[in-house]
């Protein structure tokens, strides 16, 4: 099925981690991007929620990664 969706990309800043309150860097903002530039580019729906799967995948890694 054909889907419309697009979403922002996200500026250094955005994406704070809930756990630690880490602000993720300016490469993890960059490949977190990524993931949502393809998720834009692609037009059926099972591509996208596979994207934003993907996508959440790497967001909740990088929340649970400690600064060292």
């Amino acid at each position: 099925m054909i889907d419309t969706r697009q979403q922002e990309l996200a500026r250094h800043g955005d994406l704070i981690s809930p756990l630690t309150g880490r602000v993720l860097s300016q490469a993890e903002v960059d490949t977190y991007n990524r993931y949502t530039l393809d998720f834009n580019r692609f037009t059926y729906e099972a591509d996208k929620e596979f994207m934003l799967d993907q996508r959440h995948r790497f967001v909740v890694n990088c929340f649970y990664e400690e600064v060292a």
